[in-house]
């Protein structure tokens, strides 16, 4: 456990690299879960707030007994813990970077928003940032996608993080090369990934979500493009 004395901001927080160096540094990650530019905390009119950076892996933020993902800016206030993707074991258990903020002269609750209602009537994928599990989606019955792999893991978390509840989310071949492996610059010499490698993640991916991997209604491809996600909302 370490501590680290916020100053005036911004705080950068995020994996190094040999270009970046962020205020608060999580390593080592060879996996690169960790955005080298992650998220960012700020402080003005008083208070303390913090942003994820469109991480790949996304940042979650507990407040009290309440854990969710971060979207937009939030204040934060004593007591208030980030947590960040680091690792996950070969059976699919998150392993998190746990950032606890205190500050006691921080009193007044977080403004949360009412959440939406927007639902995908569709066969759909449901991501669970907090246990790191996927639920498949449809008629209003959830189900326990078993067998997902670390990288497909990877790649539900970054094009489920890309759109509202409900919603198909679409994601170029280039975007999702890189969240699964990282910028050109960051490869190993005289290795490079392409479509093909990115198509067997998508492969594996879909004998895992789809009752007929063929005929893919969850993870779509748009062709010439990339590909698409439909994404669902709990059933209440």
């Amino acid at each position: 456990m370490s501590a680290v004395e916020l100053g005036g901001g911004p705080i950068t927080v995020g994996r190094a690299s040999p270009e970046h160096a962020p205020d608060v540094e999580l390593g080592p990650d060879p996996q690169r879960w960790v955005g080298r530019l992650h998220c960012t905390l700020d402080f003005a009119d008083g208070m303390w707030s913090v942003t994820d950076n469109a991480s790949v892996n996304g940042t979650l933020l507990r407040h009290g007994d309440v854990t969710e993902r971060l979207q937009g800016r939030k204040r934060i206030q004593h007591g208030d813990t980030l947590l960040i993707l680091g690792d996950m074991t070969p059976k699919g258990e998150p392993l998190y970077w746990e950032l606890t903020f205190l500050d006691p002269h921080t009193t007044r609750p977080a403004p949360f928003g009412p959440p939406t209602d927007v639902r995908h009537t569709g066969p759909g994928l449901r991501y669970d940032w907090v246990a790191a599990r996927a639920y498949r989606v449809e008629n209003g019955v959830e189900t326990l996608i078993d067998g997902l792999r670390p990288q497909g893991h990877q790649l539900l978390r970054y094009m489920a993080g890309r759109g509202n509840d409900g919603a198909a989310v679409a994601c170029d071949h280039a975007s999702l090369i890189t969240a699964l492996w990282g910028p050109r610059e960051e490869w190993a010499p005289h290795r490079s990934y392409t479509r093909a490698d990115l198509a067997g993640v998508v492969r594996a991916v879909r004998r895992c979500i789809e009752v007929d991997p063929s005929h893919p209604r969850i993870l779509e491809t748009v062709t010439g493009i990339g590909y698409r996600l439909n994404v669902s909302r709990p059933p209440t």
